[in-house]
């Protein structure tokens, strides 16, 4: 599965190994969420947000700037990696212009009908920069970090020995796969070189093909609609959310091949939704005050850490929400479950909401 868009394209990543080469300066705080989609949830540039932590309910006041942030976050640096070849932040320079398209992509949304999104062009650039959000938190770090512990501690070709796992393998690291081959195939992902021997900038190597290779090109095949709601939208550290279908469980969490929904608040009052091509949303595209109190239940149960939301509102404040499970991994017997993604909120809990938005699922 390959779509064609320039941010994906060698010429526009060399670009920014290119502009990274030439500026002497380096940024030392590094946002996983961008600040250009924090500042949709304030009243200017200038201007706070609120941030709640969810294990206190502690709600303060802060500007985009000082929050979402960790030093060196995205720098790929390592003894065996040529400076050069790879500039140290040519990703976080990438990002960084992605970003920059990203907020005329949201602005000319603010205007736009709530609906189906019918431009390829834009709903193609949409699924760069959702793609790149699923992909570059701490959350999706410590997934690629699991993974490469796992192949470390199990037996890589065994691991790779998957009729389902091994095509979508494939499609990262860029092989052709067939059925006939995949044997084959195993030996050549064994005999590629490894990124670096430092497990960080393998792990930004790896989520950086995770996004190019496989996560854009499938959210690009999806149908995008914008929704609209009356009553305030919060988002969080976190804010790709994956929607399940009527009765699909909370533990294993929906993966974005079996999600009914992904969702993706773009501001206090708008939030995009990409469905698979067989599910038709039927109007009112606009949310019913009960459907946003569901949809910010699930933005905030998908959070690792803080949510955020307009100094007006205070939605976090009144929420009541479990912690995340305790998750030990060292106990684990076998690849697969050292690669299974860690309970969410709601796993198991006799107590969980039901999915959001099932008048648009449930048939």
């Amino acid at each position: 599965m390959q779509i064609v868009n320039k941010w994906l394209s060698d010429a526009e990543i060399e670009r920014s190994k290119e502009h990274t080469r030439n500026n002497t300066q380096r940024t030392r705080m590094h946002h996983f969420v961008p600040q250009m989609y924090l500042r949709r949830w304030t009243s200017g540039a200038d201007s706070p947000l609120r941030f709640t932590e969810l294990a206190t309910g502690i709600s303060d006041l802060d500007l985009p700037a000082e929050i979402a942030n960790d030093e060196y976050f995205y720098q790929i640096v390592g003894d065996d990696i040529d400076p050069d070849e790879v500039p140290d932040l040519w990703f976080e320079t990438h990002m960084s212009r992605i970003e920059d398209a990203a907020a005329r992509w949201l602005r000319s949304l603010d205007n736009r009908a709530a609906g189906r999104i019918s431009d390829p062009n834009l709903t193609g650039n949409l699924a760069v920069f959702v793609g790149l959000q699923s992909q570059r938190t701490p959350r999706g770090r410590a997934r690629e970090l699991d993974i490469s512990a796992a192949l470390e501690r199990f037996d890589a070709r065994e691991a790779l020995d998957h009729p389902l796992l091994l095509p979508l393998i494939c499609s990262v690291v860029g092989i052709a796969y067939s059925p006939a081959r995949h044997h084959q195939v195993i030996d050549e992902i064994l005999a590629q070189p490894a990124f670096s021997s430092e497990t960080k900038p393998t792990a930004i190597d790896t989520a950086i093909k995770v996004w190019r290779n496989h996560i854009t090109p499938f959210l690009a095949q999806r149908t995008w609609w914008l929704v609209a709601s009356d009553d305030p939208l919060l988002t969080c550290d976190e804010p790709v959310v994956l929607l399940g279908w009527p009765g699909q469980p909370r533990y294993p969490a929906p993966s974005l091949l079996t999600a009914a929904l992904v969702l993706f608040p773009i501001g206090p009052h708008r939030l995009l939704l990409a469905t698979n091509k067989e599910l038709q949303l039927e109007p009112p595209f606009t949310l019913t005050s009960d459907e946003t109190r569901a949809v910010n239940l699930e933005i905030a149960s998908n959070a690792l850490e803080f949510t955020y939301e307009d100094t007006g509102s205070d939605i976090a404040t009144h929420m009541t929400l479990p912690p995340l499970p305790p998750f030990d991994r060292s106990t684990a017997s076998n690849f697969w479950e050292a690669v299974l993604p860690p309970p969410t909120r709601w796993a198991q809990r006799a107590d969980a909401p039901s999915w959001p938005l099932q008048r648009w699922t449930a048939n």
